[in-house]
């Protein structure tokens, strides 16, 4: 029969490895965000890529400004639902934008829409059927993400899109948009990114050193706690 020694050993060791891992991982999570917020910094400073300079043979790092002249392609809305702003789930509307002085497509994330208020809001706003057109927009490059496997397939026909999809969206607007990046318009800026119309994207990662912290001082814990009980304990000389 196991002594009560080898049992405690047995379940305490390997959750005071366990915690040291999560300590570490998050230890990894918080020098990849600070490194990613980094080249965002570096990218911002760039300046925006223009009309003639949008080619999807060029090198265009994630997070680089671009300020884009040209047309929605009418009535193609794709609705990416699922997104949660605020604690409130709605839905971002894809469009297709074409820029002039090239034969490019891409898509744009044009905004998010509650939908408790969908039918109320978003079927009289100016987007859904692009009555403005030759406008300029200022947005930030974002690359297309792989799907991931526990995210549900699109349903193109009910147009509920759980992730981009450039491949499927090309045969749905009849157009051939870029399948690397993707333009997230600038909704919402910074009172002192205003004037040149840009906002930065912020990373946060801090929370992230607080949970490396945390699992670091369990697993310290857990394993002092092993020690003094288990430690040879000196007999009393008399």
């Amino acid at each position: 029969m196991l002594n009560k020694q080898l049992i405690s050993s047995i379940i305490i060791i390997p959750t005071i490895i366990l915690l040291s891992l999560l300590g570490n991982w998050q230890v990894d999570r918080l020098e990849y965000k600070k490194e990613l917020q980094r080249k965002i910094d570096i990218n911002f400073l760039l300046p925006p890529i223009l009309n003639q300079d949008f080619n999807e043979d060029l090198n265009i790092n994630e997070y680089r400004k671009i300020k884009l002249v040209g047309d929605f392609i009418k009535k193609v809305n794709f609705h990416l639902v699922n997104q949660v702003y605020k604690g409130e789930v709605g839905f971002n509307v894809i469009s297709v934008f074409k820029p002039y002085q090239t034969h490019k497509y891409i898509l744009v994330n044009r905004g998010w829409f509650p939908n408790s208020k969908k039918h109320k809001r978003y079927n009289s706003h100016l987007l859904l059927n692009d009555t403005i057109q030759d406008i300029t927009i200022n947005g930030i490059m974002r690359s297309i993400k792989q799907k991931n496997f526990l995210v549900p397939n699109n349903e193109p026909d009910k147009n509920l899109w759980f992730y981009l999809d450039p491949i499927q969206m090309s045969k749905e607007s009849n157009v051939l948009v870029n399948k690397n990046y993707y333009l997230k318009i600038n909704n919402k800026q910074e009172s002192t990114e205003k004037k040149s119309g840009f906002a930065k994207n912020k990373v946060h990662y801090k929370h992230h050193l607080f949970f490396s912290i945390t699992w670091y001082f369990l697993s310290f814990i857990l394993l002092m706690m092993y020690v003094y009980s288990y430690w040879p304990k000196r007999p009393n000389g008399n």
